[in-house]
């Protein structure tokens, strides 16, 4: 830097400037810290303030660059535009001060760029009382905000349902809502700093003191007295019962007890109306289960004598009937003298109507045999092409009067066990049927094949056929066909029912599939010699009988998943009819069911030859545990339930193909 000269030039009637010497003092007595620097950033002065505030000497500093000045300041100092910034810059001694800085252009005297004047201030005092100030400010927020946070927790302590109390190390109270003033009657006053064994019935307390030392011993959050009935103690001396739940709170005071109280008083007065209720709605219950119970065996008992009193009076019947038949047929063979042609059309019709009258007592007393549990049968294996050629030709003989054909395409080698009688019988009452209703010159044709470990069976006709509404009603006693049969002397109305009862005693099943004008094929199962129906089976079969479709697909969601088979039924009557003709290896049953209950179903159940051994499972959203397993069920699983414990429950009784 040059010699300071003279600051300006002088003009006509102005003060003289002043010289360098008064302006250097004026930069000495000023307690900010003033650096010049030069093009190359050499320092040019350096003032007191400079010294006293970094502590270096002119003399240490004139004619060198900054001391231990950062690349970040070198960068501001190479700049033709005033800045100012706050830095930290080292001292020579002691710790680094905090600085304002102010940097600007100085010109030299031909008004060219000759450096940069740095100008310092100390800020360390007045940055730590900003801090201080700043610390101040959030300190008073958050007083506020706890104030502000207290007082929301007071209004959630007195908005509480329950009692609640904070209780210290030695059992003392030290807080308290509202509601454990109004529930124990005392005033907030009376229960500060009292024990809380004041709270508990007299004879409890000494007990109380040990649990609060052990609770202490290992806090934690729980319900206090598990399953014990708790009881507390009012100021005026009355018992309520009450549920407690406990949880440890640390604070600067210790570790203390939050507790909450809970009167049950109304909730127990309520189980108590609702245990009586339960148990009048089960002495009644047990009460018309009796009754029921009662007239289910006087039903039983009915039934049981009407078929044993038909079989006895079919019995007694036969013998007269077999009397008339013969004599009949004696008279038309005219032994004892020729009848006249009115005489010869009189015999015709008592043979006719006494061999349908003997055909109808036949019927009857198969099916009061089958009804009362009477009809054994006695199985064998037998081909069952062989069996139909002994069958044929009795009902070739009833075709050959309606020139109507008669043939069997079954093969050889289906080998059944069934009772070779009753086959022969079930054949000859689905062939006979179709002879009945197909018209003259028509034809039926037998077939067979195997299926499943079955050997499916059908009788096909070129008949009249059937309406698809009455393919269920046909197979009911007394059942007669409507208007497509006119003209057709129907029968007995039993025999295909007797046939149903046969098929399905031999653990087989029997549908028909029909039309009228086009015919109709009956088509029964019977299982194969050797092979046990449920083994041949990929996956177990599953009934569900539920009325809720929710539920319905619910559990054919868990079973479907459990590796089953499902079919569902919606009622009773629908479960004891597909029963019969899907054979399930187990079935589940919902006792609230529209039309018969689910305890009347269970009983059908047990009673139906194919269905008594198979395992049932109740699954109910109503409490009838005991009553359903009284009715024949093998296991009472009530609603909800989860999948793994219905399946668990399921394969307990369901064996699967390959297993023992």
């Amino acid at each position: 830097m040059k010699e300071m000269e003279p600051l300006g030039t002088q003009k006509a009637g102005a003060e003289p400037p002043l010289s360098l010497s008064v302006l250097r003092q004026m930069l000495d007595k000023s307690p900010l810290a003033t650096v010049a620097l030069d093009r190359g950033g050499l320092v040019r002065l350096w003032s007191n303030g400079a010294a006293n505030l970094l502590g270096w000497t002119e003399a240490e500093t004139l004619g060198r660059p900054l001391p231990a000045a950062s690349g970040l300041l070198d960068i501001r100092l190479h700049t033709s535009v005033e800045q100012f910034f706050e830095f930290v810059w080292p001292r020579k001694a002691g710790s680094p001060v905090q600085v304002g800085c102010s940097v600007s252009p100085w010109l030299d005297d031909d008004g060219q760029p000759g450096g940069q004047i740095v100008i310092m201030v100390d800020v360390t005092a007045q940055r730590k009382l900003e801090q201080e100030r700043v610390a101040l400010m959030e300190n008073e927020q958050l007083a506020r905000e706890q104030i502000k946070a207290e007082g929301r927790f007071r209004e959630l302590l007195e908005a509480a349902p329950d009692a609640i109390f904070e209780v210290d190390s030695e059992g003392r109270i030290v807080l308290l809502n509202a509601v454990a003033e109004k529930m124990f009657g005392y005033s907030r006053e009376e229960l500060l700093g009292e024990r809380v064994e004041l709270l508990i019935p007299f004879d409890h307390r000494e007990k109380h003191v040990r649990h609060r030392s052990a609770y202490s011993a290992h806090p934690s959050t729980r319900p206090m007295g598990g399953d014990l009935e708790l009881s507390a103690q009012r100021k005026d001396g009355t018992r309520f019962p009450v549920e407690i739940s406990l949880s440890p709170v640390h604070s600067e005071g210790g570790m203390r007890v939050s507790v909450i109280v809970r009167d049950v008083t109304d909730r127990k007065l309520t189980e108590q109306k609702i245990r009586a209720m339960h148990e009048e709605f089960t002495r009644e219950l047990s009460a018309t289960n009796q009754q029921l119970e009662l007239r289910n065996r006087e039903v039983e008992r009915a039934n049981r004598l009407k078929s044993e009193f038909l079989a006895s009076m079919s019995h007694e019947l036969r013998t007269p009937l077999h009397t008339i038949i013969g004599f009949s047929e004696l008279l038309k063979e005219e032994l004892e003298g020729p009848l006249n042609e009115k005489q010869r059309r009189f015999m015709d019709h008592i043979h006719q109507d006494s061999r349908h009258l003997l055909e109808l007592i036949n019927g009857i007393l198969d099916l009061s045999k089958i009804e009362a549990g009477r009809l054994d049968l006695h199985p064998e294996q037998f081909d069952v092409a062989e069996a139909l050629q002994e069958s044929l030709p009795s009902a070739r003989a009833l075709g050959a009067q309606k020139s109507i054909v008669i043939e069997s395409l079954a093969p050889g080698g289906i080998v059944v066990r069934a009772d070779r009688t009753r086959f022969k019988e079930i054949l000859y009452n689905l062939l006979s049927n179709a002879v009945k209703f197909t018209p003259n010159g028509g034809r039926i044709w037998i077939e067979a094949k195997e299926s499943g470990g079955f050997a499916a069976i059908s009788v096909t006709d070129t008949g009249l056929g059937i309406a698809a509404e009455e393919h269920e009603s046909i197979f009911q006693e007394f059942y007669q066909v409507g208007a497509t049969t006119r003209g057709v002397r129907e029968g007995t109305g039993l025999g295909l029912a007797i046939t149903k009862r046969l098929v399905e005693q031999h653990g087989g099943r029997i549908e028909v599939e029909s039309e009228p004008g086009k015919g109709s094929r009956f088509t029964l199962t019977l299982p194969l010699a050797g092979v046990d129906p449920v083994s041949v089976r990929e996956r177990p079969l599953i009934m569900i009988v539920e009325d809720e479709p929710g539920a319905q697909e619910l559990l054919a969601g868990y079973l479907k998943a459990g590796g089953y088979d499902t079919v569902v039924c919606a009622n009773a009557d629908d479960a004891l009819r597909k029963s019969n003709e899907c054979l399930p290896d187990a079935i589940t049953v919902d006792l609230m069911m529209p039309g018969r209950s689910g305890l009347q179903l269970l009983r059908e159940l047990r009673k139906m030859p194919q269905t008594k051994a198979l395992p049932i499972l109740v699954v109910s959203g109503v409490d009838e545990e005991a009553s359903a397993l009284a009715f024949g069920a093998d296991l009472y699983l009530s609603k909800p339930l989860t999948k793994e414990v219905f399946l668990k429950s399921l394969d307990q009784y369901v064996r699967r193909a390959g297993q023992r």
